[in-house]
């Protein structure tokens, strides 16, 4: 199985590298036991390489401000890169995982989306509707849009939205509309902001549906830290929302247990990087 960092390769914005570059697309060159979680930089172009649809080209934003760019909007994180893998149907163990995993005939919601990864693989993978949504910062907003249009075909082009959506804002005309709309809530990497856990959690409740078999497809990263990550998982349990199936996985495809706390607190961050957490979250069962 080929590590998640070897799904993906960067085009960088200039066609001359400079030594900056060559250091961030390749921290293993220097290394070795280090694994790159994120990619791309302003301006470039990422390839993400699907066994199932082929060549995905995607662009980054560049941010306009601080604001803007401490959303982390304009780059792909692992997490983005396996919730990619696992709604094409790779990277699963057995058919139970397959119908888990997939998006196929379902509404889908994705928040926080980045550069649109996950969003237009669930639309290439047959999600009768999809809603492709990050903060509402219009230069995240319009690359999202370009990437859509470079990747999905027009005979598709209907069935995938762009949307602006703040995590919590639920009283605006998106939020009305779309109520209990999607069997389907999928988020990359959403976790490490623990002020934003409670309007994150709320937006999932909002927007999931009440059928008994809808569900929240989750994977984040531990690289700001297992604890934060740890922290949204029982906010969740305090609205409404519960863990079906919870546990790690490394970029390698390894599996282990999930933890809320390892070694103390005091985990090696080389080690950490390597690892994402998986999680099947549904609407608690009254």
């Amino acid at each position: 199985m080929l590590s998640l960092t070897e799904l993906v390769r960067e085009i960088p914005a200039t066609e001359e590298d400079s030594p900056e570059d060559i250091f961030a697309s390749a921290p293993g060159f220097l290394f070795t036991d280090d694994l790159r979680n994120q990619h791309g930089d302003p301006g470039s172009i990422i390839i993400y390489k699907s066994q199932r649809f082929g060549d995905i080209s995607l662009t980054t934003a560049d941010p306009n401000g601080e604001e803007e760019r401490t959303l982390f909007s304009h780059y792909l994180w692992n997490a983005g890169i396996l919730l990619a893998e696992r709604v094409s149907g790779q990277r699963l163990l057995n058919d139970e995982e397959e119908k888990q995993w997939s998006v196929q005939g379902h509404n889908v919601l994705e928040l926080g989306a980045g550069v649109g990864l996950v969003g237009i693989a669930s639309t290439l993978a047959g999600a009768s509707d999809v809603y492709i949504s990050d903060y509402p910062a219009q230069v995240v907003l319009d690359n999202i849009k370009r990437n859509v249009k470079q990747n999905v075909p027009e005979s598709l082009a209907s069935k995938a939205t762009v949307q602006g959506h703040a995590w919590g804002v639920l009283d605006d005309d998106f939020a009305k509309a779309h109520a209990h709309k999607f069997s389907r809530v999928l988020a990359a990497d959403c976790f490490w902001m623990p002020w934003q856990h409670e309007n994150l959690a709320m937006s999932m409740l909002h927007f999931l549906s009440d059928d008994p078999d809808a569900r929240v497809l989750a994977i984040g990263g531990f690289h700001t830290g297992r604890a934060k990550l740890a922290a949204f998982f029982d906010v969740a349990t305090e609205k409404g929302l519960e863990v079906q199936e919870i546990y790690e996985e490394d970029a390698e495809g390894t599996r282990r247990e999930w933890l809320k706390e390892k070694d103390g607190g005091r985990e090696n961050v080389t080690e950490r990087k390597k690892w994402l957490t998986i999680a099947i979250l549904r609407r608690r069962q009254e």
